[in-house]
């Protein structure tokens, strides 16, 4: 054989991870005098033949079953045997994780623990993985496991790994007391607690949905300064921590400028797991700005950081694709999306997790499935995340938030209203009705978003208040509104325009709204008002001027592909005979639809009277039920 190919192959091993290269050697000796059985694979070296195997399929086969490395053919062993006989390999590091279980297996327990250390310490798991980490832990004596923080903290950051918040937070509080039940308590004791422990805490608090005051962000910034300015791990740790606070409160300009920092300081090192992570902030981030084209250069950049980590992690594959499929769906492709929630779900919801991450599983998921499935799909998917053991109150907030949207999209007003007005906060429907400047000055997202569902709930009952065309114009001035947010303003501004015949305003809103589509690339946040967009699109004289240019006519496919035409396609009612239809559906009497929709009960019997006419019906009842077969109300 020529000497160059067992050469080459030699160099190319080098590589491979450690622990892949001492499979890789342990195949290569055996293979030529038992090529048909291979080697068992014991213990977390399954992560890495199931790796190794991935990366050589032509050569090398993994039988999960019987657990076992094979080669596939009598040549491909001659050459492995050539490579790693000798000192062809000689250059080929060993591998840690064996070097540390040889140390246990001796009994040399500090040299292990040292070694450990040299590994990554407490983010040991993120560069060997979590089968390989939990490996070692549990090889280190309970007396010294029990009480040395570097090994503390790394069980408890497996715990967080794994999907477990609450055993995270027991391990910390039974070594170090209730203290650590509060970020800003830690925080603040900088004489009791160490600077690793200190800094674990808040790497913690991503997981717990912690909401961090001014003051205390101040104090974490102070806590950085007494990183080593070489200390890339830890440093980028922090960073990545802290832009789970800057998305929180959606200073989305600083949370890109702080993931920019734990890149840099993760790349630097070496820590491609992470470096991933960072990767997905930042398409959230993207994603939540409106920026389509850099969402998916970011996407591929995870990718590409996912392929560099060297040994399988299914649960961060499934993160990727959660991602995938939510730009999918931006790009008119909810296939994927609703696959995704089908096949592998249950899996991501009970594995490691971040809220930043469900927050937009959150959206995008009960959006997909309340237009794919159904109202009661959508509904049963929210509830279930409800019983997250991490779950905080603006966690429960969210959700409660997501279910008024879809309610409000599935035309089920009222008991929209009736979840709203169950939030506990200043900005209720009387605050509401009667603000206007005040809108401006909003700075809360979650203040924000309830301003805008009862704004939405107002644009459907009373859309000719001639009070609502300036709060809605009043909250597009807020500096505040995000991309997403300040498309469905439009929207609505150029609705209410056309509703108090302002043709010229309406028109001008909707051509740069769908030129504001073009430029950005996101469109599904737009297809919870798809009855405002038909009636903008039923006017000719608006839909004449707005679809003129190539763009724009681009756009509305791209919308349309997405969404079915609304009501008013489809049914003789009028808008205001629907909104009554709507309300009689969901219980009310004539005096409350009356109340609601700002009309005397005489109206609201004149409406009901044209509603059975047209319908050829007797009574509210059947009226109803015709209405819900053929699926004008939902």
């Amino acid at each position: 054989m020529d000497k160059l190919a067992p050469a080459v192959v030699a160099d190319l091993a080098k590589l491979l991870t450690g622990r892949q290269r001492e499979l890789l050697r342990r195949l290569a000796a055996d293979a030529c005098d038992e090529l048909a059985a291979g080697i068992p694979i014991i213990g977390s070296e399954a992560a890495a033949a199931k790796r190794l195997a991935a990366l050589m399929p032509s050569v090398i086969g993994w039988e999960p079953g019987a657990r076992r490395l094979r080669i596939h053919s009598a040549e491909a062993a001659v050459l492995l045997h050539a490579a790693f006989s000798g000192n062809q390999a000689a250059g080929a590091a060993p591998d840690p994780v064996t070097e540390i279980r040889a140390l246990q297996d001796r009994g040399d327990h500090q040299g292990a623990l040292a070694l450990y250390r040299r590994q990554g310490g407490v983010y040991f798991i993120h560069y060997h993985g979590n089968d390989a980490c939990l490996d070692v832990l549990k090889h280190f004596p309970n007396e010294l496991a029990e009480t040395d923080e570097t090994l503390i903290l790394s069980r408890a950051m497996h715990a967080l790994k794994s999907g477990n918040v609450t055993h995270a937070r027991f391990l910390m509080v039974r070594r170090y007391g209730d203290d650590m039940l509060s970020l800003d308590a830690v925080i603040r004791a900088r004489a009791i607690y160490s600077l690793p422990v200190r800094a674990f805490r808040f790497v913690m608090a991503i997981y717990e949905d912690y909401v961090v005051s001014n003051d205390l962000r101040e104090r974490l910034f102070d806590m950085l300064a007494e990183f080593p300015i070489d200390d890339h791990l830890h440093r980028g740790g922090f960073y990545n921590a802290m832009l789970s606070v800057s998305y929180q409160r959606q200073e989305l300009d600083i949370a890109e400028d702080i993931a920019k920092r734990a890149h840099y300081h993760y790349s630097q090192a070496d820590a491609h797991l992470l470096v991933f992570y960072i990767e997905l902030h930042s398409v959230v981030i993207l994603l939540r700005r409106g920026l389509l084209g850099q969402a998916e250069i970011s996407l591929r950049g995870a990718r590409a950081s996912l392929e560099r980590v060297s040994f399988d992690t299914p649960t961060d594959r499934r993160l990727l694709h959660l991602l995938e499929a939510v730009v999918g769906f931006e790009k008119g492709e909810p296939d994927a999306l609703v696959r995704f929630i089908t096949e592998e779900f249950d899996k991501f919801a009970y594995g490691e997790i971040w809220p930043t991450v469900v927050e937009l599983a959150l959206v995008y998921c009960s959006q997909v499935l309340s237009r794919q499935v159904g109202l009661g799909a959508a509904i049963s998917f929210l509830d279930r995340w409800r019983v997250q053991e991490w779950r905080s109150r603006r966690f429960n907030l969210a959700i409660t938030m997501r279910e008024v949207d879809i309610l409000q999209s599935a035309n089920r007003w009222q008991s929209a209203a009736d979840k709203l007005m169950t939030v506990q906060s200043r900005i209720n429907l009387t605050w509401v009705e009667s603000a206007e400047e005040a809108l401006t000055r909003l700075v809360d997202p979650i203040e924000i978003e309830l301003a805008m569902a009862w704004l939405r709930h107002l644009i459907q009952h009373v859309p000719r208040r001639p009070m609502l065309r300036d709060q809605v114009e009043a909250l597009l001035r807020n500096e505040n509104i995000g991309e997403r947010e300040r498309g469905r303003l439009q929207l609505w501004a150029a609705y209410l325009a056309r509703m108090h015949r302002d043709v010229t305003r309406a028109r001008w809103l909707f051509s740069n709204l769908l030129e504001d589509i073009a430029r950005i690339g996101i469109v599904t946040h737009l297809l919870r008002d798809t009855a405002l967009f038909d009636t903008l699109l039923d006017d000719k004289r608006i839909a004449g001027h707005a679809l003129a240019s190539t763009e724009r006519r681009s756009v509305m496919r791209k919308l349309q592909g997405l969404m079915a035409r609304a009501e008013p396609a489809r049914t003789p009612l009028t808008h205001q005979e629907l909104r009554v239809l709507r309300l009689a559906a969901e219980g009310g009497t004539n005096k409350f639809v009356a109340r609601q929709l700002r009309l005397s009960e005489v109206t609201v019997k004149f409406h009901l009277t044209n509603i059975y006419r047209k319908m050829g019906c007797r009574k509210r009842a059947e009226a109803i039920s015709s209405a819900r077969a053929l699926g004008w109300i939902g």
